[in-house]
């Protein structure tokens, strides 16, 4: 275990290091020339909730958490260092990662369970809007002796923000048991693409990965999807559009199948045309720059990017995980999902994380994930709870 202090000055030397220019400058080649990044002075004054002109241990370490998952707008180079800088701490501000000799994008992490993955970045799994569209995937070492099942994570950040190097920390735990190859894909931001590019391209990075499956120990029959916010509305959209024709693009082997064995959306939208207003009805809403206008007026649109449109007996098992206090997406919003896959007989398990907020997580929550994708990627005989989680509380 680590303690808040020492993570606290090192997180704060990371962010005095990186000023306001830093943030804005850097961006990768493949972001669109109009992308923009907020500065060091103006995510401080995000986080700054009481509003007293500095940022307390909790509020600073809820904006490092936000960061690295993905979930406020910054250059991947700064996500990544302060990924970087938070994993040492948590393991005992061990040695940097050492070099990997197993090719350009290779990376061999040390320190802990992570000394037993390898990951592979920046894989190219299609094109979109004439770019490049990557995929990084975290492979257990050594090399296993028989396929293995997939996770696959889907970054969140308002389909405007975010990326996949978020996503490689969620999977690496499940990597490093050796029962599992570990994925997170990087998608079209809405800054760049508006609907259904997001979709197409999280379809071609399933289709890319079943055409490899072989070249990287993959059961292409045990394929789980896992996302948080925006992420969770992708990976439900996975689960239920399976066979929506006007929903796979062509991208990434489309002779291959996008369909996914098992869903874990994290307070994932499932409903555009619900009554109640995303992110407190701020507006434009984040689903409003997706859909590239108002809600009222894409209609049409919005339904067909709600993953409720979809929901058929064939859908996969789905573990549905919400905060009850969610300011961002109403808890609404899962309990409507949840009733309609009920309604099908879809497999369906359904947690509520009692008080807590857009950004759910914990130990507790955690145990209910790996059970539901040890029974239905592994097919253990495990229980996987509906009973209620207290929000883990802020340290």
């Amino acid at each position: 275990m680590f303690t808040c202090r020492p993570f606290w000055l090192l997180a704060i030397v990371v962010l005095g290091i990186v000023g306001p220019r830093s943030l804005v400058q850097g961006q990768p080649q493949a972001e669109p020339p109009s992308r923009k990044f907020p500065t060091r002075a103006e995510l401080e004054k995000q986080y700054d909730e009481n509003r007293d002109g500095q940022l307390s241990a909790e509020e600073r370490r809820k904006m490092v958490d936000d960061i690295v998952e993905g979930r406020v707008d910054v250059p991947p180079q700064f996500r990544d260092a302060v990924r970087r800088m938070r994993d040492r701490v948590r393991e005992g501000a061990k040695p940097p990662l050492a070099k990997q000799p197993a090719g350009p994008g290779a990376q061999l992490m040390r320190g802990g369970a992570s000394d037993k993955v390898l990951i592979q970045r920046d894989l190219v799994y299609g094109d979109g809007g004439g770019r490049p569209l990557k995929l990084d995937l975290v492979l257990p070492q050594p090399a296993p002796d028989k396929p293995l099942p997939l996770i696959v994570f889907i970054h969140g950040g308002g389909w405007r923000g975010g990326d996949k190097a978020g996503g490689v920390a969620r999977v690496v735990p499940f990597v490093a048991t050796g029962n599992y190859v570990g994925a997170s894909i990087g998608y079209r931001l809405s800054g760049e693409a508006i609907w259904p590019a997001q979709i197409h391209d999280c379809k071609a990075a399933i289709r890319w990965l079943r055409a490899n499956a072989a070249q990287y120990h993959i059961d292409p029959e045990r394929i789980g999807v896992w996302g948080s916010s925006a992420g969770g509305h992708l990976v439900n959209l996975l689960g239920t559009s399976g066979g929506v024709d006007a929903l796979e693009g062509s991208g990434g082997s489309p002779d291959q199948s996008s369909r996914v064995n098992c869903v874990v959306p994290f307070c994932g939208p499932t409903n555009f045309l619900a009554p109640r207003r995303f992110e407190g009805g701020r507006r434009p809403s984040a689903v409003d720059l997706l859909l590239g206008g108002a809600i009222e007026d894409k209609r049409v649109a919005a339904k067909e990017a709600s993953p409720i449109t979809y929901v058929s007996a064939d859908d996969p098992p789905f573990l549905i995980v919400h905060g009850t206090a969610d300011g961002t997406v109403p808890f609404e919003q899962a309990e409507m999902f949840h009733e309609a896959l009920k309604k099908a007989n879809v497999d369906v398990t359904f947690v509520r994380v009692v008080d807590g907020s857009h950004a759910v997580g914990g130990e507790a929550v955690m145990q209910r994930v790996t059970a539901f994708f040890d029974k239905h990627l592994r097919g253990q005989e495990v229980e996987v709870s509906e009973a209620p989680i207290p929000a883990a509380p802020t340290r």
